[in-house]
């Protein structure tokens, strides 16, 4: 047989294009660019914390200072946009002047 799980896939999958279109539909979907017709992706302070290994208090200094968007669901629940977490993430040389 092969891999377990493998031949779920398989019988769902007819042939190496439908494969391709399925990979091409999970990306899309996981996808945090600000493309349209994409519904952002959500994080959890704790989520948000282990993508960019700032700590949870961290983030939410910078919630605080404004640096960082914080938006809240249902009245209460804080979350937080996956793209402006991944938006903190920049290359040295363009920060503090290294």
């Amino acid at each position: 047989m092969g891999e377990p799980g493998q031949d779920v896939v398989a019988a769902a999958v007819q042939g190496p294009s439908e494969l391709s279109e399925l990979v091409e539909a999970r990306t899309h979907k996981t996808s945090t660019t600000g493309q349209t017709g994409l519904r952002p992706r959500w994080l959890t302070y704790p989520e948000a914390a282990e993508l960019c290994t700032l700590s949870v208090r961290s983030l939410k200094r910078l919630t605080a200072a404004g640096t960082l968007r914080c938006y809240v669901v249902g009245g209460k629940v804080l979350r937080l946009k996956a793209s402006d977490v991944e938006a903190l993430i920049v290359p040295a040389d363009q920060c503090r002047n290294w």
